[in-house]
């Protein structure tokens, strides 16, 4: 039932059964959902692509039992956030990828192992038979018949009946001959253990390649295992790669921010001294300018006084004409000054 719910939303999408409303107001986002397999949205999905080989009952590769649908990728790929999301999901796949990677190199260092034991005891010798099981079968009658006459032979040299022992020899000789004779068609061959490889990608132990199995030899990087296994150490390097990428990216960006400020600094640094040295010359010049003011009033003072103070030509004039000039003459500074 799981497999079958599987099949339509990875074909139909995940809103098939719901109204329209709510599917206009989900459409671009379902992708999002925790039941999607965001392995597949990135573009592969180990447990998936894996789950029918001949290793993986063997590996922690386990089950993915999310959804993987292609109306979830294209959802994906078209979403204006699609880089933000490509980065969160990457991180959560990298950790998964390593593990594996992990997992493929102690099976290879455990099979490398066991190949290095069974490649000690190569010197040992075995003889593989070419013979096909009913011949041997009449072999073995033949040579317990050729036994029995030859012993026959014995009993009736023993008896003295020299000619009847000749002739079970005879016969003897003849299933001798036989049994050569089969044996010749069916030869035996005296070989040492074949030597073992292991694969440094997904630690599968196998024959060595020689000039009588290359086809077969050859046929292993094709395999599903292998093939699966390359390409999850290459997920790893490829996702590395834009991690450091983008690391590089930020503090580069860090960097040209920090240098910004402290150029920022160094400028407010700079200005602060110019405006000290302005406002120290603003106060000279005020000072300046204050004792020229109090110079000028001191000379009007002066002056005020001397016209107060009566000449020999005024000692003729009469009160009320000497108070007028005065009059008139204060007035006049009093213009000035205003």
């Amino acid at each position: 039932m799981d497999d079958a719910r599987k099949l339509l939303d990875s074909l139909m999408g995940q809103t098939r059964d719901i109204n329209l409303e709510e599917a206009k107001k989900s459409k671009g986002e379902n992708f999002k959902k925790d039941n999607v397999c965001k392995f597949h949205l990135l573009g592969f999905c180990p447990q998936h692509e894996l789950q029918n080989s001949k290793l993986t009952t063997k590996r922690n590769l386990g089950e993915c039992r999310k959804v993987h649908s292609d109306a979830m990728v294209s959802e994906y790929k078209k979403h204006p956030d699609r880089e933000k999301y490509r980065t969160e999901y990457e991180k959560e796949f990298l950790p998964f990828l390593e593990a594996q990677v992990r997992e493929a190199d102690a099976w290879v260092a455990r099979e490398r192992a066991n190949a290095q034991k069974a490649s000690a005891n190569a010197s040992e010798k075995t003889t593989i038979s070419t013979m096909p099981d009913n011949v041997k079968e009449q072999v073995d009658a033949l040579t317990q018949d050729m036994n029995k006459m030859m012993a026959s032979a014995e009993e009736l040299a023993e008896k003295g009946d020299i000619e009847g022992s000749k002739f079970k020899v005879t016969l003897a000789e003849e299933i001798k001959s036989k049994v050569q004779e089969i044996e010749e068609k069916h030869p035996a061959y005296t070989v040492t253990l074949r030597e073992e490889w292991v694969c440094e990608v997904c630690g599968t132990r196998t024959e060595a390649v020689t000039e009588h199995n290359t086809t077969r030899f050859q046929a292993h990087f094709t395999g599903k295992v292998h093939l699966g296994y390359a390409k999850i150490r290459d997920w790893v390097k490829d996702i590395r790669k834009r991690q450091r990428d983008a690391d590089v990216v930020r503090s580069k960006k860090e960097e040209s921010e920090r240098e910004d400020r402290r150029k920022r600094r160094s400028s407010r640094s700079r200005d602060k001294p110019s405006k000290e040295a302005d406002g120290a010359g603003g106060e000279k010049k005020a000072e300046a300018a204050d004792r020229k003011r109090r110079r000028s009033r001191s000379r009007e003072d002066r002056s005020a006084r001397d016209d107060d103070r009566p000449r020999r030509s005024d000692r003729d004039e009469k009160p009320r004409d000497r108070e007028r000039r005065r009059s008139r003459s204060r007035e006049e500074k009093g213009r000035r000054r205003g």
